[in-house]
């Protein structure tokens, strides 16, 4: 009787956080509907990811708290969350990166610091999508040099993000890779 008292006791609490979790998304977004369809999205995702719903959740308000957009929240939570379950950084250094770029406009330093610290090859994504983009190769060097001239822009840094999580980069679909094979062995 005691155990299943316990039991009962601990699935009131989880309950009442995932509500605390939701009533709080809705408040940052302003909006029931959104909050509902990314707290439908978040849950559906914390099934083939090694993050907990109530982390994906957390990570999604932080998100929102940098302005990201409704539209955007769900895949920039989810794309943010590969590259840290892939390289076993703490998301939330990652995304205080993203969100000060974000909040900048431009990548400084700083951010370039924090990303690379997290183990993030973000100035050879930048070298690579810049040669894309100029038709020449474009140095680690030189992608420094604009970086100290604030030439680096959010918007390309985010494009390198998600081409590190798109179909084919290293990162891509990350979560579900390795909780597949926990599952599988579970």
């Amino acid at each position: 009787a005691i155990l299943l008292k316990e039991f009962f006791l601990q699935l009131v609490k989880i309950g009442g956080e995932f509500q605390k979790q939701h009533v709080a998304l809705q408040t940052m977004l302003g909006d029931a509907a959104q909050a509902d369809k990314i707290f439908s999205q978040l849950k559906n995702l914390a099934i083939e990811s090694p993050f907990k719903f109530s982390d994906l959740t957390k990570f999604g308000k932080q998100l929102a708290a940098y302005s990201v957009p409704y539209e955007e929240l769900y895949d920039t939570t989810k794309r943010l969350s590969d590259i840290s379950a892939g390289l076993g950084v703490d998301m939330q250094r990652i995304i205080l990166a993203y969100g000060q770029i974000r909040s900048a406009k431009v990548l400084k330093g700083t951010e370039l610091r924090q990303l690379t610290e997290a183990g993030i090859p973000m100035v050879d994504a930048l070298a690579k999508k810049l040669s894309q983009l100029e038709g020449q190769v474009v140095s680690t060097g030189e992608v420094f040099k604009r970086i100290s001239n604030k030439e680096i822009s959010f918007d390309m840094v985010k494009d390198s993000l998600w081409q590190m999580t798109d179909a084919g980069g290293q990162f891509y679909n990350m979560q579900e890779k390795l909780t597949n094979p926990l599952s599988g062995q579970w």
